[in-house]
């Protein structure tokens, strides 16, 4: 079965490379799928990361994490990057946003997404554990750089669930002077998933089989530049998982300064004796009883 064209895993999006910057971060979304993502034990320093970054050619370069603002060479690798004619974005919780981090830090970029997943921001708070200070004076100041806002909003059940509450979040957006928005629906969260065709009745290009009809589509409600950002069966149970997929895969550049065939996750193993080892360390499992688990290949 063969995606739409449009999709990412369809071919598009192919002049821009992402970059994991960093593993740490300080929020705490749940859904987060980097927490059992891959993570390399080493760590090349920012001209290897930049030089890398320029060798594959891509336009567009869009640093990632973890959180991307607590790598202390930010500065350095954008004007690296910028100066050879890339153009960067960074995706950011927006915890460490300001106007002197930014005009300090963030000189160069062609834009930043901001992740903010309910128009009230003590109920993001609530989701990522961050609070956004001074929303008005960092979107300000980033126009002041010449650089575009989108806030990135992952629609979660009992905040972004309903038009009434997409609405409200426009205002919000345009209230603090943001350029465009994302809403997109979670990866591998059941329990929070929102459907965007649902809600919005099948509008802008919403629909039940975003690997076939399209998962990526933009609009214009109330005056706001939207996009729209759905998940098809590959990424949630709540939508049938296509047969036979073919997908484009994209080089992922990691902090590592490899690059990798796609993002990575832990193999299953590792991940069993993560699981194992945190029993363990909360005596829920005792050494001997481990040690068994793990000759017999975790099998309980």
């Amino acid at each position: 079965m063969i995606p739409n064209k449009k999709n990412f895993c369809g071919g598009n999006f192919q002049d821009w490379l992402e970059v994991s910057l960093i593993e740490k971060c300080n929020g705490r979304c749940s859904w987060c799928i980097e927490k059992n993502g891959y993570h390399p034990k080493e760590h090349a320093g920012w001209q290897t990361i930049a030089e890398q970054a320029l060798r594959s050619n891509k336009k567009n370069i869009i640093l990632l994490g973890g959180e991307p603002t607590l790598y202390l060479d930010l500065s350095k690798i954008i004007q690296a990057l910028s100066s050879a004619g890339r153009r960067v974005w960074i995706t950011t919780n927006g915890s460490l946003l300001n106007r002197r981090y930014i005009l300090d830090n963030l000189n160069g970029i062609a834009g930043i997404n901001i992740s903010i997943h309910d128009s009230n921001l003590l109920q993001n708070k609530n989701i990522t554990g961050i609070y956004i200070k001074n929303l008005f004076d960092t979107v300000f100041a980033l126009h002041d750089i010449k650089a575009n806002a989108r806030f990135n909003c992952n629609c979660i059940k009992g905040h972004v669930d309903s038009i009434d509450a997409i609405e409200r979040y426009i205002e919000f957006a345009k209230s603090v002077g943001a350029d465009k928005i994302r809403f997109a629906e979670l990866k591998r969260d059941d329990k929070g998933f929102v459907d965007l065709a649902k809600i919005l009745n099948y509008k802008y290009g919403l629909n039940d089989n975003p690997f076939i009809v399209g998962c990526n589509s933009d609009a214009v409600i109330n005056g706001m530049p939207v996009n729209f950002r759905q998940m098809c069966g590959l990424q949630t149970s709540r939508r049938v998982c296509p047969e036979n997929p073919v997908q484009h895969t994209k080089s992922v550049l990691y902090y590592d300064g490899k690059f990798y065939n796609g993002w990575q996750t832990i193999k299953q193993n590792d991940k069993k004796l993560l699981e194992l080892l945190n029993k363990v360390s909360k005596r829920k499992v005792n050494v001997k009883e481990a040690v068994n688990k793990i000759r017999k290949g975790f099998i309980s």
